[in-house]
């Protein structure tokens, strides 16, 4: 058992101010918009240089084949060199790669600036959170967690919008959108520069984060590693292959409708979260993953005949906002349940552990869907993937139920009420 004063002070320590929460959320929000905003724009990508299928599945799944060797390597330099570098770094390298595709270099420059947007946000996902979750108020140590998921999800949807619409209404549709980017970056990388770090552990080596957590919180960490797979599966598939469908379904098809319906599902899944914040993780995850099983239904269901042009649209903006919803509570309920039991010292590195599962689940089924249009329509393809993502999603709703009950999980069953979690007492302990 550790000393209980020692774990005060160390909290005290660790606590900034809570502007700084703040300004890392901008951040994390910037690194996220910036990783997605060319969603809407992909359709004309294709066309203008003639990319197959295969190649612009891969183009989106780049960013997750490089966000998760990212995370590994720098999930734990924040805990090693301090949190402002690795946000300082993450943002150079979201400018890099910004700066790439308002270049529009082709398709080589388009593959290398997703690669650098990739890492940035894998670079600055483990930094931003610790900041987060370390400033916020002692009297409510969920804010720090909740505004973390906000800003993610928040700047995931952003990003996607604002490059529709500025391509819809703007000359240079396929520039303009970038170099307002690139402003919002330079304007946040300033704001970095003023934050303190906390008084790290002397001697702590900066080493490469192993996918692994500490054995008393493994099934609780499996349980929200897969429900934040499926959430995430779901937005990927609105991120890399809803503008595809739209221009498939839809007789006149256009970037700034594509970016409102991807922008509506992740602003749902934002506005969701603070709701979400009243229920108990693990229900939050129950709930959420219900409404992704129904959200993905009705997308499924719009690419069938029976709907067409305005029709199909309109059934994929009400599948968004069910999957939003049902992101953004899931989401929640598996970042916090985490959050919750994980210490200052090992923060950053679990957490950037989870974030490879939600990278995994955004990338994964891009990758499936380019695969399998080697031998089929991407249509269908598109299909037989959203298909799977359901059944999955179905077969797996009751587990974070059942592990919740005190015949699975006992131990856990017994720390949720009146005990404090090792988080918790990092978090809530400083003013005695």
């Amino acid at each position: 058992m550790h000393d209980t004063g020692h774990r005060r002070g160390s909290a005290a320590r660790a606590r900034g101010p809570a502007w700084q929460m703040w300004v890392a959320g901008a951040a994390l929000a910037v690194l996220s918009a910036a990783a997605n905003m060319a969603s809407p724009l992909y359709p004309a990508y294709q066309q203008s240089l003639g990319m197959s299928d295969l190649t612009m599945t891969a183009l989106y799944a780049t960013f997750a084949a490089a966000a998760v060797p990212s995370l590994l390597l720098f999930g734990a330099a924040a805990d090693a060199v301090g949190r402002k570098p690795v946000l300082i770094a993450g943002l150079a390298c979201a400018f890099a790669g910004t700066a790439l595709f308002a270049a529009s270099g082709g398709i080589a420059g388009l593959f290398l600036g997703r690669l650098l947007l990739g890492v940035a946000l894998g670079m600055g996902t483990g930094a931003g959170i610790a900041v987060m979750v370390e400033s916020a108020p002692a009297q409510r140590p969920t804010r720090g967690s909740t505004l973390t998921t906000l800003a993610f999800v928040g700047g995931s949807g952003g990003g996607p919008l604002m490059a529709g619409l500025l391509a819809q209404r703007l000359p240079a549709p396929a520039t303009t959108p970038f170099v307002a980017m690139l402003g919002l970056v330079a304007a946040v990388g300033l704001l970095v520069l003023t934050l303190h770090g906390p008084t790290l552990p002397a001697g702590r080596r900066w080493r490469p984060t192993r996918p692994a957590v500490p054995p008393t919180v493994r099934r609780t960490f499996a349980i929200a590693g897969v429900t934040g797979f499926l959430g995430w599966a779901v937005v990927g598939i609105f991120l890399a292959l809803l503008p595809t469908v739209a221009e498939a379904v839809t007789a006149a098809p256009s970037p700034a409708a594509s970016g409102a319906v991807v922008g509506a599902l992740l602003l749902c899944s934002a506005l969701s979260q603070p709701a979400a914040s009243r229920l108990e993780p693990r229900a939050a995850q129950s709930i959420g993953l219900t409404a992704l099983a129904i959200g993905m239904t009705l997308l499924v269901g719009s690419y069938l005949p029976l709907f067409s042009g305005g029709w199909a649209l309109g059934v994929m903006a009400v599948a968004a906002v069910v999957c939003g919803c049902g992101h953004g509570i899931s989401y929640w309920g598996a970042a916090r349940e985490v959050d919750v039991l994980v210490g200052r010292r090992h923060r950053a590195g679990v957490t950037a552990a989870l974030y490879l599962s939600f990278y995994a689940g955004a990338g994964i089924p891009a990758v499936g869907v380019g695969l399998l249009s080697l031998a089929m329509p991407l249509m269908t393809a598109i299909q037989a993937v959203s298909m799977v993502i359901v059944l999955c999603t179905v077969a797996f709703l009751p587990v974070p139920g059942l592990v919740q009950t005190p015949v699975l999980n006992r131990s856990e069953g017994r720390g949720r009420k009146g005990a404090v979690a090792p988080a918790e007492v990092d978090a809530v302990s400083t003013g005695a």
